[in-house]
């Protein structure tokens, strides 16, 4: 599903500002914990990608209920010197899980990760959500590994290919005749 897309339970899936995934990271990832947790290094840089999923009026005022930024960040591990994004800060609300929004949110940072260049996509996925990537085409990479305080994670990556314009339609071929 695509950004701007309803959804058949009435989710709109779009792209926004960080302000607006922040409170949702924070009392799912990081309850419990100062707002200012919920702001990742990177947040407010001019490539990264949040995008939302939002029940309720379809004018970008309902109430948000899934998130997920992608980020320019570099891996955990050597590699050349392509460009890499990290998905971070997935989450949904409890009361949305398994209605597939974080599925739709997480191929809405693909999708617009693919039109900004494609290249390595990684994450540090929580144990639990490894299902959700492994869906969208992500492979773990290495053994499971606790974060202190979050619980276990496993690093995970997939590739994107880079989104091209349409050729333009050159209209009747040379040569051709009307007749």
């Amino acid at each position: 599903m695509g950004v701007g897309v309803v959804d058949s339970g009435g989710a709109v899936i779009e792209v926004v500002g960080a302000e607006a995934v922040r409170p949702l990271r924070l009392a799912v990832l990081l309850p419990g914990r100062p707002p200012a947790d919920a702001v990742y290094r990177g947040d407010d840089a001019p490539t990264t990608v949040h995008v939302a999923a939002r029940v309720g009026a379809g004018d970008g005022t309902g109430e948000v209920v899934a998130v997920g930024s992608a980020m320019v960040e570099d891996p955990p591990w050597p590699r050349g010197g392509e460009r890499a994004w990290r998905v971070r800060g997935m989450a949904a609300r409890p009361d949305v899980r398994d209605r597939g929004l974080g599925g739709q949110v997480l191929g809405a940072l693909l999708d617009a990760l693919a039109e900004r260049g494609g290249a390595l996509v990684w994450c540090n996925a929580r144990a639990p959500a490894r299902r959700l990537y492994e869906r969208a085409g992500f492979a773990a990479r290495g053994e499971v590994f606790d974060v202190p305080g979050i619980g276990p994670h496993v690093t995970m990556w997939r590739t994107v290919l880079t989104v091209s314009a349409p050729e333009p339609d050159p209209g009747p071929a040379a040569g051709a005749h009307g007749g």
